[in-house]
């Protein structure tokens, strides 16, 4: 602060250095070169009098904000009751571990329910230069914002499932290829009745991908996909006790079950203990996400490292703020593995 209690601005600098503002901005930012004795001279000043940078004016030069803005659907919609509160942690915490390192911000934003702008905020927040590029959740068809940010060339990754391959950069695993692979699975085992539990409603793309994995492994394999064998759960364990006594109340019932999240596979379990039916005797059961409920209850479940999806879109995400050419999208795919537990029939004795 001056000798009158105001803040040291760069005019001040430049006055006291001898040179223009311009330049005190090219030393200070390194955005263009300057004699080392002029930048020296410019650092004495700016240590001596203490000069704390202004992030907004300094945006305005550099055309910077160093913030990322990640957009979701509203806290209070069915993503989020679908998604799980643990689920978005840890895609914040593989997000923001990247983003600290790279010195970028993190700004969470979302629309509210109900509500149509005349102009999205996405669009409000690119216009008005709030961030230098967007994550975003994108669990539906409805990508009419990307295409408008996408007309703009501004720098979007989207994270998890979208129907936008080849179109617009995006980091997930393939959640089609999962569900494929778990019902192959139960298939060399043996199994011809398998039913399916889906994650949560339809019209999240991660459920209809999961879905449609499943439905072709069963045709693949010369096996009439039945609607009877799909139930359409959430992020309860109930709904996986309640998808288990519907199938079993069934006059064919099911041998096995994909389940669409690792607490639906908890509710099957806890169905098939109170009827006195062994899993996988009676039923063996597969899964998604090989969270500590697989671990602990004995599921066969595959990985759907949230982790390491936020990580990875926010590593892409400053690739595209520092690449001096545009390239192709990228669609990266975060590897799954299959963690074989008791459930499924192929370890251990029965749970």
């Amino acid at each position: 602060m001056n000798k009158v209690g105001r803040s040291v601005t760069i005019k001040d600098i430049a006055r006291e250095a001898g040179v223009s503002i311009s330049t005190v901005s090219f030393a200070f930012n390194g955005t263009a070169p300057v004699a080392q004795e002029t930048k020296d001279r410019i650092f004495e000043v700016i240590k001596r009098l203490n000069y704390q940078p202004n992030s907004a004016a300094r945006g305005l030069v550099t055309r910077k904000t160093n913030n990322i803005c990640l957009f979701t659907p509203h806290p209070a919609s069915n993503f989020f009751s679908f998604a799980g509160n643990s689920v978005f942690s840890h895609l914040l915490q593989g997000i923001g571990e990247v983003l600290d390192q790279k010195d970028y911000n993190l700004l969470i934003s979302w629309d509210n329910i109900g509500h149509k702008a005349k102009t999205p905020k996405l669009i409000k927040l690119m216009r008005e230069r709030a961030m230098d590029g967007l994550l975003i959740c994108l669990p539906n068809h409805d990508s009419s914002i990307i295409e408008e940010l996408s007309e703009h060339h501004f720098p979007v990754v989207i994270i998890g499932s979208n129907g936008l391959k080849n179109q617009v950069n995006s980091v997930d695993v393939d959640n089609y290829d999962i569900a494929f692979r778990n019902t192959q699975h139960m298939l060399q085992l043996g199994h011809t009745r398998i039913a399916f539990i889906s994650p949560g409603p339809l019209e999240f793309l991660v459920c209809e991908d999961r879905l449609e994995g499943y439905r072709d492994a069963l045709e693949e394999a010369g096996i009439r996909y039945r609607e009877d064998y799909v139930f359409i759960g959430d992020e309860k364990e109930r709904s996986g006790y309640s998808a288990a006594a519907a199938f079993m109340a069934l006059k064919e019932p099911p041998t096995a079950i994909v389940s669409g999240r690792d607490i639906q596979g908890v509710g099957v379990i806890e169905y098939a203990r109170e009827q006195g039916l062994s899993i996988p005797g009676d039923i063996a059961l597969i899964s998604f996400e090989n969270s500590e409920l697989a671990e602990k209850y004995g599921i066969t479940s595959v990985t759907t490292d949230l982790y390491e999806i936020g990580k990875e879109g926010a590593k892409l995400l400053h690739k595209l703020l520092t690449r001096k050419k545009d390239r192709g999208a990228q669609n990266i795919v975060i590897p799954s593995e299959l963690i074989i537990r008791a459930s499924c029939g192929v370890a251990r004795p029965s749970i």
